[in-house]
């Protein structure tokens, strides 16, 4: 696995770890899958005993049932994200740089979308700026950097490089920090805790 691809394959998983809980987190959790395929990812950017942590998610969650997990996870992302008043933590990049949702910044993320050749349809369910379609973006950049290095496309391998650099300096670096930073001080569960420091070291790389 090369340095790009982990990128996109901890971007992907953090993307997926970052939307709302469901019954597939759950059971890749308690299974060891997301744990082992995080460590795998991030191999190459690790830090700080986080690499160690993610090796232990699957000793931290195998003896509990999924559904026992996914309810854990609920309560805390809901908690954290939704329920809490003032809110703790910010899904949103419109709104932790505006104050409400669809402002400038989401149209801009939007725009680098339809750069990038992904249209923005109905079937989304989550606006363009939360914090798991900007990661899940990132992945699909780095992909098409490896796939444009793999092919000897130097001109792909240029643009997805440069796309890559106006998000992360323009949006999910300023965003994913202060994202991370809060839910690393709120979280109630280990799992969001690394999740975020995991976050937190990745767009400081």
């Amino acid at each position: 696995m090369t340095v790009v691809e982990g990128k996109s394959g901890v971007f992907s998983m953090l993307g997926r770890a970052l939307s709302y809980p469901d019954k597939t987190l759950a059971d890749d959790l308690t299974g060891g899958g997301l744990g082992n395929g995080l460590a795998a990812a991030f191999t190459p950017f690790s830090s700080n005993g986080i690499l160690h942590q993610l090796t232990g998610l699957k000793n931290l969650y195998e003896k509990e049932p999924p559904e026992s997990v996914l309810l854990q996870l609920e309560k805390d992302y809901t908690w954290m994200c939704f329920a809490s008043k003032p809110r703790l933590v910010y899904l949103f990049e419109s709104i932790y740089r505006e104050g409400r949702l669809f402002q400038e910044s989401t149209f801009q993320i939007a725009r680098l979308y339809r750069e990038a050749g992904l249209e923005w349809v109905g079937e989304f369910q989550l606006p363009p700026d939360h914090i798991a379609m900007e990661l899940e973006f990132m992945a699909y950049l780095c992909f098409c950097e490896a796939e444009a290095v793999r092919l000897g496309d130097l001109e792909k391998e240029e643009y997805a490089r440069k796309l890559q650099t106006e998000v992360l300096g323009k949006h999910l670096r300023p965003f994913g920090l202060a994202f991370s930073q809060r839910m690393e001080m709120h979280a109630g569960t280990d799992f969001y805790r690394l999740i975020a420091r995991v976050l937190g070291s990745m767009l400081k790389n």
